[in-house]
């Protein structure tokens, strides 16, 4: 074979693996589906009975169990919604300036939080990696200071500030927008957490799923919740439970795991 022949045969591989990557390329982004308007979701965010949206919290157990996804997804649900605002709750209370003093999270806490939310909805791989891999003092360190920004901003007034206390876990490598926004539902219900099932109906998908969960966007649906609370009128309906309530509601029409039993 001369070199002329060579080289083009080279050329050609090089056509082919570079088309095959585009190819794998183009199905993962088609893998990616924007976030369903589930049904229920739509008329309960459109409904304004305080009664109505306090029955879809009432509910979230029950149709989170009736989905079949497993103990292991049932025990991170009650350590994020539960137990862990506790912890912090309590670390907040006790106050100073130490490590071990003030709000804030400890590695575990963090992963459990970040399996918690790919386990309920869209799982990316990445994140979990990123999450293991951050060292604990940096996850002190910045949640200690996104809830004390947050502290700080207490109030009605100057709440369009309020979600500029994420920025020092946005900084963490790994942790978005969404990401954040679980981690302060957990010290502040002032933060609805930034779910895909809430999204959808709140303020829609927006044009792409790199912009889709933009600190802007989160502002709006943050904004959104926030109003939806004060029309409402009920201090139990904060933006966090609002969020909860239109989880809720969007699981009547998720899909339910196969339980693996054999009919007789």
């Amino acid at each position: 074979m001369s070199r002329r022949d060579e080289r083009a045969s080279e050329v050609a591989r090089h056509c082919a693996l570079s088309s095959r990557l585009a190819l794998a390329a183009d199905r993962g982004r088609a893998a990616v589906m924007p976030p369903v308007a589930h049904p229920n979701a739509v008329t309960l965010w459109k409904s304004t009975s305080v009664e109505a949206w306090r029955t879809a919290i009432e509910a979230y157990d029950a149709r989170l169990d009736a989905l079949n996804r497993g103990e292991r997804l049932k025990a991170l649900d009650a350590f994020v919604r539960i137990e862990l605002p506790r912890r912090v709750k309590s670390r907040a209370e006790k106050g100073g300036g130490s490590r071990d003093s003030g709000a804030r999270l400890f590695k575990d806490e963090y992963v459990k939080v970040v399996d918690w939310k790919l386990s309920r909805g869209k799982f990316r791989p990445g994140l979990m990696k990123y999450a293991r891999a951050l060292d604990d003092d940096a996850i002190v360190r910045a949640s200690k200071e996104a809830f004390a920004l947050a502290h700080s901003k207490d109030g009605r007034k100057g709440k369009g500030d309020l979600v500029d206390a994420m920025n020092p876990l946005i900084a963490l490598r790994g942790c978005g927008p969404a990401t954040a926004s679980a981690f302060m539902s957990c010290a502040d219900d002032r933060f609805p957490f930034f779910s895909d099932e809430a999204l959808a109906v709140v303020i829609g998908n927006g044009n792409n799923d790199k912009d889709r969960y933009s600190l802007p966007r989160y502002r709006e649906f943050m904004k959104a919740l926030q109003q939806r609370s004060d029309e409402l009128g009920a201090e139990d309906l904060t933006a966090s439970k609002l969020e909860t309530a239109l989880w809720s509601a969007a699981a009547l029409t998720m899909p339910r795991k196969a339980s693996g039993r054999k009919s007789a």
